[in-house]
């Protein structure tokens, strides 16, 4: 692992670090995906603020440390990278608390996979503990017509929505859930696909799904990153 420190915070998964030697990089965090703060479409999103001053709290002007996977740098040029801090002699990894504390989602994007178990279990507790997103979602309880309806005003936000399923459809980059009713649709992307098992033995099935709304091409969606979101099968 790498020794650096971190100069700023941008939001709750991206930093600014000195390397060793001086050379400044943007480093954004392996396996989870925060909420916006200066998104040029989406404007600051729910808990994005929060999230942000979480990872502030936890390493702004700290030495960290550095852990990289298969890819090192996505496609703006950024380093990809898990980040440890310590603490009382143990270190602990930064992208899997702000998981644990319900400000982030997971991000599965292949091949950088090596502590995916870690963030599916740290997200699972968030849920078992109502923390964070899980909390505001748990007030909201919406219709795919109802989201569809209201959309302008729930976007970013954290819901929970019940739908049967009327069919799945398959493209290059992921799997869409489509309703019996509204325009509201589930979307499983392919890398995240192998957690879920075969994706069309949703189709006829009522599910009770927890995720951020998004304006999607024909309507709301909701992109489900891991089976723990899926409260309900029936």
């Amino acid at each position: 692992m790498l020794r650096v420190q971190v100069l700023e915070v941008f939001d709750g998964d991206t930093i600014r670090v000195s390397m060793p030697g001086g050379k400044q990089e943007t480093v954004r965090y392996i396996g989870i995906d925060t909420p916006e703060t200066h998104h040029p479409d989406r404007g600051v999103e729910e808990l994005g603020k929060e999230a942000s001053k979480a990872n502030n709290e936890l390493v702004f002007g700290r030495h960290v440390f550095l852990e990289t996977d298969v890819e090192k740098r996505d496609r703006y040029g950024r380093m990809l990278a898990y980040v440890w801090i310590e603490k009382e002699g143990k270190i602990y990894m930064v992208n899997e608390i702000l998981l644990r504390m319900g400000y982030a989602m997971p991000f599965t994007f292949p091949p950088n996979l090596k502590h995916t178990d870690i963030f599916r279990e740290a997200f699972a507790r968030a849920r078992r503990e109502n923390r964070g997103l899980w909390a505001r979602a748990s007030e909201r309880r919406f219709s795919p017509y109802q989201l569809w309806t209201f959309l302008p005003s729930l976007s970013g936000l954290f819901v929970t929505v019940e739908m049967v399923v009327k069919r799945v459809e398959e493209s290059e980059r992921r799997f869409t859930l489509l309703p019996s009713g509204g325009k509201t649709t589930l979307v499983i992307y392919k890398s995240d696909s192998p957690l879920f098992g075969p994706i069309g033995n949703y189709s006829g099935k009522r599910l009770t799904v927890v995720g951020k709304i998004v304006p999607g091409y024909a309507g709301p969606e909701i992109v489900i990153a891991d089976p723990v979101q899926i409260l309900d099968v029936k």
